[in-house]
């Protein structure tokens, strides 16, 4: 699926847009979801904000959700302008490493495995 930026960045300005990804489209709404604080702002082609509740969408105050997202980022010394690129990812790694954790990736082939796990410092 080709990503439809538009929506997002008529509401926001492209600098602004950095962290997010494009995470698809359903029922004529495009799903972004911000890479850092892993939220989501869904909106319709002509910019028309949506949450989901209880497995709809309904319209919502876009300034709202923005709102949850800047907070959210503020608490952690970021701004909807950083990226989430390699750089960012290094230093969130190195930031976890400072801090005693480990960062594991698991990659899983086929897809049907199921892996338990749980998080320990070191």
């Amino acid at each position: 699926m080709k990503p439809n930026w538009a929506p997002l960045e008529n509401r926001l300005g492209r600098a602004r847009c950095a962290g997010f990804m494009f995470m698809g489209r359903i029922n004529g709404i495009n799903l972004y979801k911000h890479g850092i604080v892993r939220l989501y702002v869904a909106l319709d082609d002509s910019g028309q904000c949506f949450v989901e509740r209880n497995s709809r969408y309904e319209r919502a105050d876009f300034e709202i959700e923005i709102a949850k997202i800047e907070a959210a980022l503020r608490e952690i010394g970021e701004t909807l302008e950083n990226s989430y690129d390699q750089e960012y990812l290094a230093r969130k790694q190195e930031a976890l490493k400072r801090a005693g954790l480990q960062l594991v990736k698991i990659y899983v082939e086929p897809e049907d495995v199921t892996i338990n796990w749980q998080l320990l410092a070191l």
